[in-house]
């Protein structure tokens, strides 16, 4: 079996010639490759930093026919593969249309509206299940065609944890109930006792049938105790009567003198379920290992090698499995684990005190770790495990944000790669910290020497069709700045049929299909986010600072105030440097000290600990603080409380605690080479340390927001830079890098080019950038300063002519648009009086012929075609020349190479989005309709969106 896992191994990450797993590489941690091949790869990225999509199928009777299309315009756009996943078209509709969203320029609100009132959302009538024969048959077939496309296959095995049909109650979560009989002793009890109805835990889901057929489908005893009815309880005092109780529920019992209250302990299932499906028993190796068998392990014993070939990874979704607390095994698992038998301390769970309160709180501690370490080995290893045995990849949403029994960064630590999510604005998720999820995965990757982070990106509830690629780009230069080096579309919906338009689309995820409007241009786009990724997949991560986590723990999983999800650095730290947290395991197993710096094995170094003040600390921790202290780390913050064990030595952790905090050492303790530091925050110690911020920026406009992310190779520094908002920034950057060539790498155009107006001061190159409106670029330092002036890097533009007058504006019938019209000037679709113009959805192409003044100089100046407004994206022809896809403001493209003096002949496309189709198709009997999808939303009182070309467009030169 060693050899067999071992072969297995070697053929996931063995790279030969044509070999299709080209996702399984992991990137490595190393010097930059030759310039020339880093420069190449930034403008054409390889195939692992390309994007993935989510691939829903919806549940629905396929065709092979529409199986291809989909996946050779995957390919096409430049997509690296693909996941399967199935769930139907819902569970979102009308409810969640009661507002909009509004994106203002420097902000997102939300509004109520009724105009959606009267949609609806449909899901067909014929159904194929997922996991059924038919099903898988087309899975197979799905495959075997990525194979021969080159794409990365996936499939997923689990919604929201894993839940599955086959499920039944006594496989799924569980969790202890009790229930509690007072006696008086002395006397021979034959007490029927009723089976527990009360869960142990005060945060409970909202019971409905499904829940209550589950836990009254299926209990199992866990233990029957009897204590005296006291306050405070011995150990010894507990009495275990489990063996005195019958199979009928009756307790035989020579009861002592007394007053016992008699606590009889069991588990049900919780009853959590999606859509009447249970989630399996994560805590359970044995119910993973049926899970398996009935899903992933079903597929690949009928899959062909040719079918096998693109077959890549699994995937289990976010856990939204709820709060279990025990297993089947649970009291084993515990005494293996904590050192003791948990009987005893049961009727802690409800409320006792066992000993005295300390003792109490030290093994509610034991309880939880127990809890978390399950779920992490006996889900999320077990899962890669079973799946390495098969020759696959593990993904997994290990990051939460719905989890909060677990370790999450153990549980990341458990897959081949990070993954988080990150969210659209919408008003299913209106604050940033429901919306950005990615930064416990980036976090985590970085700690245990994972290189890619991946996420399930752009999802949204609410918005359909309403948004461009330009709305798309802000939110994931956010997430790239919160950690973020590799997409995967959520979601691109299956569609059967290979006509209809918009079609069957999945009602969650910002639509990212065949069928969007804008998909023949999307390859623009889907390059910008593979140049992100590649870049941001380079070298190790740069941060200053290292918080402590514990074990990571969390009160509460409340997604959407979760501020862990995203870069939130405490006040005491600020802006301008960067940093990671960690959790117990690495502290004890990954972490050490040389030169005063923090490092890990993978590369990773930091200058400073800190001790999140909320985490409390464990006396493994503690003792681990200690040694690095003598090592010369510096730590800084002081511990709030404890978190240790039964079997934790408490006293040697409060003498540990007393002998660094409290004494009375004005704030600092040194020992051996480091030492601990509370009397200051964090930000001044670094000071103190004469470490300046990472990176800082000045002039920034009012409601402005500049973001970074840094990472550093063993020869280049590479920062991202990103502003948040549309209004135009010029300010000064400052980058802690001396001595380097600033170099500007535009991810949108794929252009480098060297800066030349930047200064050095202390140890850092202070640089003026211009952003255009939700800008962003690279600034790579790599070579020595060879190009410095005082002349601006950033073009000014004079304006050579404007484009007036008539303009011929071809439609495709086949949506309703005329196909030619004259437009005597530039002006909106939705303004037009013609419907088939009004209502328009699609590609409509302008044409127009201009001669260059006399006097215009191509060789001294480049030139400039500025479209002005554009909704939403738009590809320039000059002369029979692709000049490209533009798709950010300002819509700009450089025309210099196809420009003559006479008869320019000029084609503009220019794509809007579906809603307008969608809403004067309202107005049609369903014959005339020219769209058909499941999705209805839009209604004869919706607002119409901007469309077309507006302008005003003119040609520009710079000098």
């Amino acid at each position: 079996m060693k050899n067999l896992y071992f072969i297995s191994i070697c053929f996931l990450f063995v790279f030969e010639a044509g070999c299709k797993f080209s996702n399984k590489s992991v990137p490595e941690n190393c010097a930059l490759s030759t310039d020339k091949d880093f420069e190449a790869q930034f403008k054409n990225p390889p195939h692992e930093t390309r994007p993935q999509a989510w691939w829903w199928w919806l549940q629905t009777p396929t065709t092979k026919e529409a199986i291809t299309l989909d996946l050779e315009e995957m390919k096409a756009k430049g997509l690296s593969g693909c996941m399967v996943l199935d769930g139907g078209v819902a569970p979102f509709g009308p409810n969640k249309w009661q507002k909009k969203t509004i994106i203002d320029s420097t902000e997102i609100r939300y509004e109520f509206t009724d105009e959606y009132k009267g949609g609806h959302l449909n899901q067909p009538k014929e159904t194929m299940e997922m996991w059924s024969k038919p099903w898988r048959d087309m899975v197979r077939f799905a495959s075997k065609e990525a194979g021969r496309l080159g794409l990365d296959f996936g499939v997923f095995i689990g919604p929201a944890g894993c839940a599955a049909p086959w499920v039944t109650p006594e496989f799924g979560q569980q969790e202890v109930f009790w229930g509690d009989t007072l006696i008086s002793g002395s006397k021979i009890l034959n007490l029927r006792l009723d089976k527990p109805h009360k869960p142990v835990q005060t945060k409970r889901q909202g019971e409905n049938e499904v829940v209550k057929k589950a836990q009254n489908s299926f209990y199992t005893d866990i233990a029957l105790l009897a204590i005296p009815a006291k306050a405070i309880i011995r150990e010894n005092e507990v009495v275990d009567l489990t063996k005195q109780l019958d199979e009928t529920g009756t307790l035989h019992w020579n009861a002592p003198a007394g007053e016992w209250r008699i606590l009889r302990f069991g588990y049900r299932p919780t009853g959590r379920n999606l859509n009447g499906v249970f989630y399996i028993d994560h805590l359970s190796k044995e119910v993973f290992d049926m899970h398996w068998k009935n899903t992933a392990g079903l597929l690949l014993s009928e899959m062909s090698p040719e079918e096998r070939l693109a077959f890549s990874y699994v995937e289990c979704d976010s856990w939204e499995a709820g709060d279990p607390n025990w297993t089947k095994h649970f009291a084993h698992e515990f005494k293996n684990r904590r050192g003791y038998d948990i009987n005893n301390f049961l009727p802690v769970l409800v409320g006792e005190t066992i000993n005295s309160a300390e003792e109490s709180e030290r093994f509610q501690n034991d309880f939880k770790l127990t809890i978390s370490d399950l779920i992490s080995e006996h889900h999320y290893e077990h899962q890669r495990d079973v799946a390495h045995q098969n020759g696959l990849l593990s993904y997994a949403e290990a990051a939460g944000p719905h989890q909060y029994q677990t370790d999450l960064k153990k549980c990341v630590s458990k897959c081949d790669v990070a993954m988080g999510e990150f969210w659209m604005p919408s008003p299913h998720r209106e604050q940033p910290s429901g919306r950005f999820l990615v930064r416990e995965a980036a976090t985590s990757a970085h700690t245990y020497g994972i290189k890619q982070v991946f996420a399930e990106s752009f999802t949204s509830v609410g918005p359909n069709w309403e948004v461009s690629p330009f709305m798309m780009k802000a939110a994931a230069d956010q997430a790239f700045c919160d950690g973020l080096n590799w997409i995967c579309f959520h979601t691109f919906s299956h569609r059967p049929s290979v006509t209809d338009v918009p079609g069957l689309t999945h009602s969650a995820g910002t639509h990212f299909d065949r069928n969007i409007t804008w998909w023949n241009q999307s390859g623009a786009f889907v390059d910008y986010l593979s140049r992100c990724s590649y870049m941001l997949q380079q070298g190790n991560f740069a941060a200053d600072v290292l918080f402590y986590k514990g074990h990571g723990i969390r009160s509460d999983a409340d997604a959407f105030k979760w501020a862990d999800g995203l870069k939130n650095p405490p006040a005491s730290l600020g802006n301008g440097y960067d940093y990671d947290k960690c959790n117990e395991d690495v502290l004890l197993t990954r972490l050490s000290v040389k030169d005063g710096l923090l490092l890990l094995p993978d590369g990773m170094n930091y200058k400073v600990l800190a001790i999140d003040k909320d985490t409390p600390l464990s006396l493994k921790a503690l003792q681990k603080l200690v040694e690095l202290a003598k090592q010369g780390a510096t730590i800084i913050g002081e511990p709030s409380r404890s978190f240790i064990g039964l079997n934790d030595d408490a006293k040697t952790y409060n003498q540990l605690v007393k002998s660094i905090w409290n004494n009375q050492s004005n704030g600092v303790y040194r020992l051996g080479k480091g030492r601990f530091v509370w009397n200051a925050t964090i930000r001044e110690v670094l000071m103190q340390m004469n470490i300046q911020p990472d990176f800082e920026v000045s002039g920034v406009s009012e409601h402005g927001v500049i973001d970074f992310i840094h990472r550093k190779t063993d020869d280049a520094n590479i920062y991202f830079i990103s502003s948040r908002w549309q209004p135009v920034e010029k300010v000064e950057c400052t980058f802690r890098v001396a001595g380097k060539q600033p170099e500007v790498w535009n991810p949108v155009t794929g252009e480098i080019r060297k800066l030349s107006n930047f200064k050095v001061e202390n140890g850092r190159t202070i640089i003026p950038i211009e952003f255009d409106p939700c800008g962003s670029y690279f600034i790579v330092f790599r070579e020595p300063i060879a190009l410095q002036n005082t002349k601006s890097d950033w073009p000014t533009y004079k304006t050579v002519q404007e484009l007036e007058g008539d303009w011929q504006v071809q439609f495709n019938p086949n949506w309703g648009g005329p196909e030619s019209v004259t437009f005597q000037e530039l002006s909106e679709w939705s303004q037009n009086s013609n419907t088939g113009i009004k209502y328009y959805s699609g590609k409509a192409t302008y044409h127009k012929t201009f001669d260059i003044p006399a006097n215009w100089q191509k060789d001294s100046a480049a030139y400039f075609i500025d479209l002005g407004k554009v909704h939403e994206v738009a590809q320039v022809r000059l002369n029979g020349k692709d000049l490209g896809v533009v798709w950010t403001k300002p819509f700009r493209v450089n025309i210099s190479s196809a420009l003559k003096e006479k008869e320019n002949q000029l084609e503009i496309d220019v794509v809007n989005l579906w809603p307008n189709r969608l809403i004067g198709d309202e107005f049609l009997p369903d014959s005339l309709k020219y769209t058909q999808t499941n999705i209805r939303k839009f209604t004869k009182n919706s607002k119409l969106l901007p469309s077309g070309l507006i302008g005003p467009v003119q040609i520009l030169n710079n000098q």
